[in-house]
């Protein structure tokens, strides 16, 4: 979409930009194609075509570029694409404070939590909340930490937790560490490792691995491990993150896998796994929380960060 118009005047963008562009951009700025868009906003990928091309002629600016059958965004659509996503998200979350203060309630909070985050920490931040603010809402999407900051920037979340390695964080967020969970060994209730005295890194390692995934700080802690040890096991067949699925695998299998000491806890007491008898692993990066500098928090927001250093307190008391 390459259409070139007379340049309108700068000063007449609000009065040229209509909500359904604006809603369109901001389905763009994370959506991988223009039909998913499209879809997004309940729009065909035609009328939304023709959006973008009433956009683009009425501030006479190029905004896309065809590369193949996707559009490429360039330097001014993706200036817009920014600005339109936190304008939207400032909007639904206005929305929501203003469909909670109707119903009641004092406040709501739109929260990205890293799926780690989710078997400890962020269910006894919430009952904390509930306890000290039972008017307040929370909506809660679990995700990756890189599509949970996306989310943060794109005005989607008011706060994200999770695991993020501080020497890269973004100076545009406020970023505070909570706690750094060491690690276990850990295996099925039935895995011969499951009983017993404690055993040697030579009998630990002659067992079948799951590993986490490539380039996550658990893969890098693991990697530095067996570099120490100057061994790798014998055989690793399974590289995955999810929880769910190792924990149901190492039900099945006589596996071992390396899982921070706080969800390890939590599936040993549901007798879903146990904890080799090895000492504890230096976490591979801290659990945080951020928000955005510009944005700032909402009194119900900064209401459930409170919330979140108490349970990290009671988390770090509970390993002593």
């Amino acid at each position: 979409m390459t259409t070139k118009a007379r340049r309108a005047p700068s000063r007449s963008l609000r009065n040229r930009l209509r909500m359904r562009q604006l809603e369109l951009l901001a389905a763009l700025d994370h959506a991988p194609t223009l039909s998913a868009a499209a879809r997004e906003v309940n729009l065909s990928q035609p009328a939304a075509s023709k959006l973008l091309h009433t956009l683009a002629v009425d501030l006479g600016v190029t905004l896309f570029e065809r590369a193949g059958r996707s559009l490429r965004p360039t330097a001014a659509g993706r200036a817009l694409l920014r600005r339109a996503a936190t304008f939207v998200g400032d909007l639904d979350r206005a929305q929501g404070e203003l469909d909670a203060i109707e119903a009641g309630l004092i406040g709501s909070i739109s929260l990205g939590a890293g799926v780690g985050s989710c078997y400890a920490l962020v269910p006894r931040a919430l009952d904390s909340l509930l306890g000290s603010a039972p008017n307040i809402s929370v909506r809660v999407r679990e995700g990756t930490i890189e599509e949970l900051l996306g989310g943060l920037r794109g005005g989607r979340f008011d706060l994200i937790v999770g695991r993020l390695d501080l020497s890269g964080a973004d100076r545009a967020l406020v970023v505070e560490e909570l706690y750094n969970p060491s690690t276990n060994i850990v295996c099925g209730p039935r895995h011969p490792l499951a009983r017993g005295s404690r055993p040697s890194w030579d009998e630990v390692l002659a067992y079948d691995w799951i590993l986490p995934e490539t380039g996550t700080p658990m893969r890098n802690g693991v990697e530095a491990l067996f570099g120490r040890l100057r061994q790798h096991p014998k055989r690793a067949l399974i590289e995955s993150s999810s929880i769910q699925t190792n924990v149901a695998l190492m039900a099945e299998r006589d596996l071992l896998w390396v899982l921070s000491s706080d969800i390890a806890d939590y599936f040993a007491k549901l007798g879903a796994l146990r904890i080799v008898k090895l000492p504890r692993l230096a976490g591979p990066s801290p659990v945080v929380m951020a928000h955005t500098r510009e944005r700032g928090l909402s009194p119900a927001a900064q209401r459930l960060v409170d919330c979140f250093k108490r349970a990290a307190r009671d988390l770090r008391s509970a390993k002593k």
